[in-house]
């Protein structure tokens, strides 16, 4: 009877305790402090990895900001905005999916935008995206923040204006979908990794080409729907997705895209899907990885696999992207 009691008394801790631990858990490594901050955008015209605080909307803003080696302010760069998951940084972000030793090789301005905390008011370091799903925290408009931020990059930096980028992983691929639905007119392609989309949009500006890439094993978003695996990510709610598939549908849908895809290829557990017409540079090419997880392929820092499932790394996922956005530019 006793050890039922402490069985007992066990378990109901580690319930009380599960929700904190995970959340820590995605709190991904420690900041660092040999980067300055800056305030003056300007300075964004020197090569080299930039730490920068802006204040919008009453709100203190970060985002770190690589301008490639050789750079001269006459030419025109594209730019990739990336965006972290749940619990990520712009630090995190910068040093973890590859982008910005990939800006450096490619010659494009990166940059890694960070969301605020849970309570936006309050000192935590787990950073989210307000991606316009029903559950999340709406005291913060993180669509207005990136529209202010592009314009005041825009004023300073040559952007090539017709080469604007956006990928993310998890909540951030969220907030990719979201802010491509909500700027499909500035925005030349997105490549969310991950997640699902929650916009609250019914149609778009204009076309917008979006490389989806999921896992077929991610407990976090269920590929086929359902519960997540550890309900404390949807901050203390069970969150039920739907199937992956109907964000495909949805986006094949907003794009003007028949329904039916093409098999691009299936080979070794990776599918590639084309939703899109023949010669129309308009498409939604959904990716699957077939047993992986809650992970970003190719990452130097993947999540812990108790908590997002299995780490498959078929390819570069970062790699892929690039070909990707390279083949879009923008047209009107």
């Amino acid at each position: 009877m006793h050890r039922l009691f402490l069985a007992l008394v066990g378990l109901l801790l580690l319930s009380l305790l599960l929700p904190f631990t995970i959340l820590r858990a995605l709190e991904f490594g420690t900041e660092s402090t040999s980067m300055p901050t800056i305030t003056d955008f300007n300075k964004l015209l020197e090569p080299g990895r930039h730490r920068v605080a802006v204040r919008i909307d009453d709100h203190n803003r970060k985002f770190v900001f690589v301008t490639p080696t050789g750079f001269k302010p006459g030419r025109s760069l594209p730019i990739v905005f990336f965006m972290h998951g749940a619990g990520g940084s712009a630090e995190q972000a910068a040093r973890t999916y590859g982008w910005a030793e990939k800006s450096e090789a490619e010659h494009f301005f990166v940059a890694f935008p960070e969301g605020l905390p849970l309570r936006a008011d309050s000192n935590g370091k787990f950073h989210i995206w307000r991606d316009e799903r029903g559950d999340f925290p709406s005291d913060v408009n993180d669509v207005h923040f990136f529209e202010e931020l592009l314009n005041k990059l825009e004023i300073v930096l040559p952007i090539d204006r017709h080469r604007i980028y956006i990928t993310g992983f998890s909540n951030g691929a969220g907030m990719t979908f979201t802010l491509g639905a909500h700027f499909s007119d500035r925005i030349a392609a997105i490549a969310p990794v991950s997640s699902q989309s929650f916009a609250n949009v019914t149609s778009l500006a204009r076309p917008l080409p979006v490389y989806y890439l999921t896992g077929t094993a991610d407990p976090l978003i269920p590929y086929h729907g359902g519960k997540t695996t550890f309900p404390s990510i949807s901050f203390g709610k069970e969150y039920e997705y739907p199937p992956v598939q109907e964000t495909v549908d949805l986006w094949a849908h907003l794009d003007g895209c028949p329904a039916q895809p093409q098999v691009i290829s299936d080979l070794n557990g990776v599918r590639i899907l084309r939703y899109g017409l023949e010669r129309n540079p308009v498409e939604v090419l959904f990716t699957t990885i077939e047993g992986n997880g809650h992970h970003w392929p190719g990452s130097v820092e993947p999540l812990p696999r108790v908590i997002c499932g299995p780490t498959l790394d078929p390819f570069n996922a970062t790699d892929r992207i690039w070909d990707f956005f390279k083949r879009h530019p923008l047209t009107k």
